[in-house]
């Protein structure tokens, strides 16, 4: 068992680095064959898609994984299924929003507008269903669906745009994106073949379960919200004062530094969760103590080690494709890196907090985040330029980083001097 569970976590962990490896790639392809411009619009477009899920979900996901959690497929497919109601009726409502906003302001609907729609409307669909087949155990399962939708895909559509000019667009790019969510769900229907779809579709929704979670979820859904603004939010700012030839240079700095964040959540972040969970449920605030320095100690260590590599392999690929315009700005990308490294510290006090069960605190600092990021942006890039993202970028991450640590300094002096630590949800 403990090798089957071992070799599970390699897998997951090679799907994650393989998915980062092909968007590393796909990032060069974009700039090099279609240009900053272009570039710029695609990381508009993977905001809008990484925020849409946090956007329409109300929080909701959360109750769902711990609701479900122990479940086989089919105790838990009616609850999956009234949680992919809410989240139809939600979109339905967005897309119509969208679509009166764009008639009222004279806005013309092209075609890479309604391709991103349909993205938003995949991946929203996608999130949810990632989160229950989490909660069912069924890890493999589910990062195998992330990776077909995410990544599976690139090397494909950078073959045929390598191959045939006239496919090197924007809209070749999120055909092959859409195109992998059809993929996806036929392995979704492979996962749930067992299930007993016509007594599923048939089943009650559980309204008075929707009603019950929506009113204790506001805080969860705040916590969402200031999560993924303080990932996406910056790179409208930049448009908006920048125009998109160096939001599409931003982005692709983004997708790099990015990508070392996303790694050490998935190999070290996320793995410290249940250490801290026990040392603070023993009641021994020393164990605590002792087991977040180590995961600090990893963290810090790993991340750089990832940062100096992605600097260094960033470096050989800009000179071996002759891409100077991407060195003109290296000092940005740099500072980028810095933050990210940052970002990975902050993401593992965020898990002290939620080990503690400061569950308000969590969502407050994630939502201040989230205008501390707007802010600093805007007041930055207006200061000194381009130069002023990265400035603003690792700023914002020393800022919500000293906040944890220092409410976690805080709690742990509380608790050594007041006896044992509390169980319930604190604020």
């Amino acid at each position: 068992m403990r090798f089957l569970m071992r070799f599970n976590s390699l897998f997951n962990l090679s799907l994650r680095g393989s998915s980062l490896v092909f968007r590393f790639v796909l990032s060069f392809y974009i700039i090099k064959f279609l240009g900053l411009e272009a570039s710029g619009i695609y990381g508009l477009a993977l905001g809008a898609v990484g925020i849409a899920p946090a956007l329409l979900g109300w929080g909701l996901n959360y109750f769902v994984a711990r609701d479900i959690v122990g479940l086989g497929l089919a105790e838990a497919a009616p609850r999956v299924k009234t949680r992919l109601f809410v989240t139809t009726v939600s979109l339905a409502a967005a897309t119509l929003l969208a679509l009166v906003l764009a008639l009222a302001t004279g806005y013309r609907i092209g075609r890479i507008d309604v391709f991103i729609t349909i993205l938003i409307w995949l991946e929203v669909y996608s999130a949810d269903i990632h989160i229950a087949l989490i909660a069912m155990e069924k890890a493999v399962e589910a990062n195998v669906l992330v990776f077909i939708r995410l990544a599976a895909w690139v090397p494909f559509v950078i073959g045929l745009g390598v191959a045939f000019s006239e496919l090197r667009t924007l809209e070749a790019i999120f055909v092959g994106w859409i195109a992998s969510y059809a993929v996806a769900f036929g392995f979704l229907l492979y996962v749930i073949r067992h299930l007993p779809m016509r007594e599923t579709l048939s089943t009650p929704l559980e309204k008075a379960w929707v009603t019950e979670r929506l009113k204790g979820s506001w805080y969860i859904y705040v916590a969402d919200l200031g999560l993924v603004g303080l990932v996406y939010v910056d790179r409208y700012i930049v448009s908006f004062l920048l125009g998109l030839k160096l939001t599409g240079l931003y982005t692709f700095y983004w997708s790099l530094a990015n990508s070392l964040q996303t790694l050490m959540a998935t190999a070290v972040v996320q793995l410290a969760l249940p250490a801290l969970f026990k040392a603070h449920n023993s009641g021994m605030i020393d164990r605590w103590r002792s087991t977040m320095r180590r995961q600090l100690i990893k963290t810090a260590s790993f991340s750089t080690a990832i940062a100096v590599a992605l600097f260094i392999t960033c470096e050989a690929f800009m000179g071996y494709l002759n891409m100077p315009e991407l060195a003109q700005h290296r000092d940005v990308f740099v500072l980028m890196l810095v933050a990210a490294i940052v970002r990975c510290c902050s993401d593992l006090f965020n898990v002290g907090l939620t080990s503690m069960r400061k569950d308000n605190l969590y969502a407050t600092i994630n939502l201040a985040g989230l205008f501390l990021t707007g802010a600093m942006a805007y007041v930055m890039i207006s200061r000194f330029g381009f130069l002023g993202t990265g400035i603003a970028t690792l700023a914002t991450a020393l800022i919500v980083a000293t906040v944890r640590a220092a409410f976690l300094v805080t709690f742990i002096r509380r608790q050594t001097q007041g006896g044992p630590p509390p169980q319930g949800t604190g604020s």
